[in-house]
């Protein structure tokens, strides 16, 4: 742009229509709520699950990436957001197109790329069958495509890099319209990938033995991952009049849509996670000790290190060590703890047995139930202690 050669004047009605404060109120609030609620997540899996995975760091980078794009926004706010382009000073301009040139790279891109990377992972700690470890894979290996693919189109733009927002080094740039397209296909694979990990978690957290109660509160917080679809959609409609639009600055739709769409996003992946803190005030507790029962975290990483030989036994050890309902595996000594024997003088691993044989009747799958139950491997090197629990038929 030429903004820095041009005589400034201001028209003074025009100058003082300004929407700055109303733009960097709504996406602070809600902001602040996503933050809230990653911090919240954070204190969950390191302290109460003490389960602080792979998913969580990438969390974390999600968070930091979200600070960097607040931080721009409240710089391009000072500089002219929500003012007439045509009402901003030169030098003003300037900042305020270096700013949105980070906020794209570290908002935009890496914010939403580490975002659902962080998302998947949480599911795969729930995949129980090798299909759906495919399927979100291969979402983490196209999401890692369409951030670097975003990433490299920021940096390519112009020539120098610092020509995006100083027209005064003379830059070679591609045109609007091949930037809008680049855009426009960010915000279409966002919008993809925030369709498949709405829908993804509904039919796996269904087929959990989790309380109804729990199942329903579970796919409803994963769901909001809807609203962010409809942010992503009209986060894209904005970037189609991208090439027409004289006074973006007035209305800059489009960063705003994008950092609510961020911000929904992170509150929808991490409110799954609160559930061994808040459960027991909303009635969620799948286990007699909630925040005990919540270590099925420890017990699905540690599971494939159990000496198991049959793939169904694994299945169901994975299914039921996932839903919290039977496992919580401890390092200690070679032994089985039985519990629940005051009455029926039945160990819990006598039960546990007629329960894994049952549910493999029924499923067709032909459990061993002595690899299930390897009381005298010597290759066993932990404890598993069960826990009581209702089993709704």
């Amino acid at each position: 742009m030429s903004s820095g050669n041009r005589t400034f004047t201001v028209d003074p009605e025009r100058a003082a229509e300004n929407n700055a404060t109303v733009f960097l109120t709504v996406v602070c609030a809600f902001w602040s709520l996503a933050l809230i609620t990653a911090l919240v997540r954070f204190y969950t899996r390191a302290v109460v699950v003490r389960s602080f995975g792979k998913d969580d760091v990438f969390m974390v980078l999600a968070v930091l990436c979200g600070i960097g794009g607040i931080a721009a926004w409240s710089i391009a706010c000072r500089n002219g957001y929500g003012r007439h382009i045509d009402t901003i000073p030169p030098s003003q301009f300037l900042t305020l197109l270096e700013a949105q040139f980070f906020q794209s790279v570290v908002e935009a891109s890496f914010a939403f790329g580490f975002l659902k990377i962080s998302i998947a992972l949480s599911l795969l700690r729930l995949s129980r069958g090798s299909w759906y470890n495919r399927i979100l894979w291969s979402l983490i290996a196209f999401t890692c495509f369409y951030t670097l693919f975003a990433f490299i189109t920021f940096l390519t733009y112009c020539k120098p890099i610092s020509g995006q927002w100083n027209p005064a080094l003379r830059p070679k740039c591609y045109s609007r319209v091949i930037y809008r397209n680049f855009g426009l296909f960010n915000a279409a694979c966002n919008i993809v990938t925030d369709i498949c990990f709405a829908t993804l978690p509904v039919p796996l957290i269904w087929s959990l033995q989790l309380q109804r109660r729990v199942r329903i509160y579970l796919i409803a917080i994963l769901s909001g991952g809807y609203c962010a679809v409809g942010l992503g959609i009209a986060r894209a409609m904005f970037i189609i009049a991208y090439v027409n639009e004289t006074d973006g600055t007035f209305l800059p739709w489009a960063p705003f849509f994008g950092s609510l769409q961020l911000d929904i996003g992170i509150i929808a992946a991490c409110a799954p996670t609160l559930r061994p803190l808040v459960g027991r005030a909303l009635k969620l507790s799948t286990t007699l000790d909630p925040y005990r029962g919540a270590n099925y975290y420890r017990a699905g990483k540690a599971l494939d290190r159990l000496p198991v030989t049959s793939n169904s036994a694994r299945r169901y050890l994975r299914q039921n060590t996932t839903s919290g309902q039977f496992f919580e595996l401890v390092k200690g000594d070679k032994q089985w703890a039985a519990v629940n024997r005051k009455n029926s003088g039945v160990s819990a691993t006598a039960i546990h047995a007629e329960h894994a044989r049952i549910k493999g009747e029924a499923s067709g799958d032909s459990i061993d139930v002595d690899a299930i139950l390897p009381l005298d491997n010597p290759a066993f090197k932990g404890i598993v202690k069960t826990t009581e629990v209702k089993v709704e038929k």
